[in-house]
């Protein structure tokens, strides 16, 4: 058994380039369409990575926002962003999905245009650099350029 080289999925633009790419790996058996999919939601990391990245990145470029999880469960409001952030005396709300695959649900669109209609900044991330773009201006300064 020999061993899978991780993927830098930050790489892709889309989930048709990542797809092309699966199907032309060598050392990756996807002959068609339908199993680079399946290898996709196979391979990619789950949310929660890429929602305690996100976390920490806040931390570490507003070391003085406030940054939690927000916790599901029976007794919690469904639809609530998945990671929530004071900056600044501003509330922001990061709705975490996985590259390529992921998807709102109905309450999570509803929720995120309720906190937007109540004055606080909600939106849909995957990667820290989307966070840095978005409290550019709470860091202060221009954004970053892109790689």
């Amino acid at each position: 058994q020999k061993e899978e080289k991780m993927i830098d999925f930050e790489q892709f633009r889309s989930k048709a380039e990542v797809i092309k790419y699966l199907k032309a790996t060598k050392d990756i058996s996807c002959r068609t369409t339908k199993e680079a999919e399946k290898y996709l939601r196979a391979h990619l990391p789950k949310e929660s990575y890429y929602q305690d990245k996100i976390i920490k990145h806040i931390k570490e470029i507003l070391p003085s926002s406030f940054v939690w999880k927000a916790a599901a469960g029976p007794y919690s409001r469904q639809g609530i962003p998945d990671v929530c952030a004071v900056v600044n005396g501003r509330y922001y709300g990061f709705e975490v999905k996985r590259p390529f695959i992921g998807v709102l649900s109905k309450i999570q669109e509803r929720t995120i245009m309720q906190i937007r209609a109540a004055g606080g900044k909600a939106y849909v991330v995957t990667y820290p650099a989307e966070v840095t773009r978005i409290l550019q201006k709470e860091i202060g300064g221009d954004p970053p350029s892109e790689k």
